[in-house]
């Protein structure tokens, strides 16, 4: 009889502990949803695959007005990452915010004791202003010579130790989204980013691409010590999505 209770109270301690795990995951999984704040590092870590697959533009496209751009980097994403936002501003005009975000360099880092900032080293260099609606059908016309909105995306995967844009946009009420994977001829290419540097004044070049492999990049063939290893890949409804992580 003491043994029948033990084992109830067993599974019902179980059984409470996996709907804890169960609520944890949910709640882990909603934050992981892009809403904006991609400037804290923090934010920026646990939300990146919803940010680059666009999710927050896909979601308010047709219900905001205006059309708008995210245009990312990926330069190896341990060494370097761009992201271009575009969205209208006031009449005629559009914003767009640049972000780029580098490996932390802990060796220049201060601590302010009156202001303190522990994840300074981490947060992105970031600059913003204003072009022009010509300006934005200028990069319009590039991405449509680009094959933007018409070509299919590449097949292979976007492993995070390459080259690569991902660019979303909402335009007419329709989400859009493609991705240009070096070394391919859609890459080479592809004029938008000369474009969107005359834009940048966040005084960091671009990481140039270059061939890569694991133990180039992390130094050693152990995946356990791989750190951000991961790869994406657009899916068969056209959305980009991570496939693997390490």
């Amino acid at each position: 009889m003491i043994n029948g209770w033990a084992m109830k109270i067993r599974r019902l301690r179980i059984k409470s502990r996996i709907s804890k795990l169960v609520i944890l995951a949910a709640l882990m999984l909603s934050a992981c949803a892009y809403e904006g704040g991609g400037d804290q590092p923090v934010i920026r870590k646990f939300t990146w695959f919803s940010f680059i697959a666009g999710d927050d533009i896909a979601h308010q496209c047709g219900r905001v007005p205006g059309e708008r751009y995210r245009f990312v980097y990926n330069g190896v994403y341990n060494e370097q990452v761009r992201s271009y936002d575009i969205k209208p501003a006031e009449q005629g005009r559009y914003q767009i915010k640049i972000n780029v975000t580098e490996e932390a360099d802990i060796t220049s880092f201060s601590l302010n004791l009156g202001n303190p900032d522990i994840f300074q080293p981490w947060r992105p260099k970031v600059s913003a202003t204003n072009v022009s609606a010509s300006d934005v059908a200028i990069l319009r016309k590039t991405l449509k010579n680009a094959g933007f909105f018409d070509s299919p995306p590449p097949d292979q995967n976007l492993p995070s130790i390459g080259f690569y844009w991902v660019v979303s946009a909402c335009r007419d009420g329709k989400f859009h989204q493609n991705a240009y994977l070096w070394p391919d001829k859609k890459f080479t290419q592809a004029q938008f980013g000369k474009l969107l540097s005359a834009w940048d004044f966040t005084d960091i070049p671009i990481n140039p691409p270059r061939e890569t492999s694991n133990f180039s990049i992390y130094g050693t063939n152990d995946t356990d010590e791989y750190r951000n290893h991961f790869d994406l890949r657009v899916g068969s409804n056209g959305l980009l999505r991570h496939t693997t992580i390490n």
